[in-house]
């Protein structure tokens, strides 16, 4: 497809100039016809500031405390923390001993 700036309505166009008409094709030929929200980068950062605190309090179980202070809810903090749920759940209790080192001790 032959497209130039020229060819192209007032935001079309805004959006084209600032990532270059290919990656502007590419954009129309994946989201063509359809409505997109684009997030201010501000948002984004805020996003990603406020995540990395959840994360770095969340102690395993404070799960409704976090929904509390940060207003979301107890799904949307599961999901931030996911990853770090899972690593806490696979620590070893403090003391306890896995079964492959108990097993390589008997040797």
């Amino acid at each position: 497809m032959e497209l130039n700036f020229e060819d192209l309505r007032d935001e079309q166009r805004m959006i084209a100039e600032a990532i270059g008409i290919e990656p502007y094709l590419a954009l129309t030929r994946k989201f063509g016809g359809t409505s997109i929200y684009i997030a201010k980068a501000e948002d984004i950062q805020r996003r990603i500031d406020r995540d990395r605190r959840i994360r770095e309090e969340f102690d395993g179980s404070n799960y409704a405390q976090l929904a509390s202070k940060y207003g979301l809810t107890e799904v949307w903090i599961r999901n931030i923390v996911y990853e770090k749920a899972e690593e806490i759940r696979r620590k070893p209790i403090d003391g306890q001993i896995n079964l492959f080192d108990f097993l390589q001790s008997k040797k």
